[in-house]
């Protein structure tokens, strides 16, 4: 592979057209369109690897989202503490308090308990207790 060609696959995986490159290179059309064919899986692996840095310059990953989803969370929380009740009607607060209550059993519903055959005992009463995991959501 010549420069002319390496700098052709640098334009094209950036869109640029074959009539700007063919311009910019000084070379005709058709043999762009045959490059093309030829280094077409290499154009397409130069577009990944800039997509691919793109996504890890600005760091949109799951992980990136779901930490910054937390954070709002988190900042929503705060806000909802920081809260002033006090202008809230008897009715309101009874509806907010349900609400906490029956998330806070759909929680505990998806809680469970696994037992892992494992035994401890007690060191000083020698009473001994079957080990159980607890596995919730997360």
């Amino acid at each position: 592979m010549n420069d002319k060609q390496k700098k052709f696959l640098v334009f094209r995986a950036d869109g640029l057209s074959f009539d700007k490159i063919a311009k910019e290179l000084k070379v005709s059309k058709p043999t762009l369109i045959q490059w093309s064919r030829i280094y077409q899986d290499d154009i397409q692996d130069l577009q990944f690897q800039d997509m691919r840095d793109l996504k890890e310059k600005y760091k949109y990953n799951k992980s990136a989202r779901y930490e910054q989803l937390l954070k709002h969370l988190e900042k929503f929380n705060k806000a909802i503490d920081e809260a002033d009740l006090t202008s809230a009607t008897i009715k309101d607060l009874h509806l907010i308090k349900n609400d906490i209550l029956l998330k806070l059993e759909q929680i505990e519903k998806r809680t469970v308990y696994t037992n892992t055959n494992l035994v401890s005992t007690c060191e000083i009463t020698g009473k001994k207790e079957n080990i159980t995991l607890q596995l919730n959501e997360v």
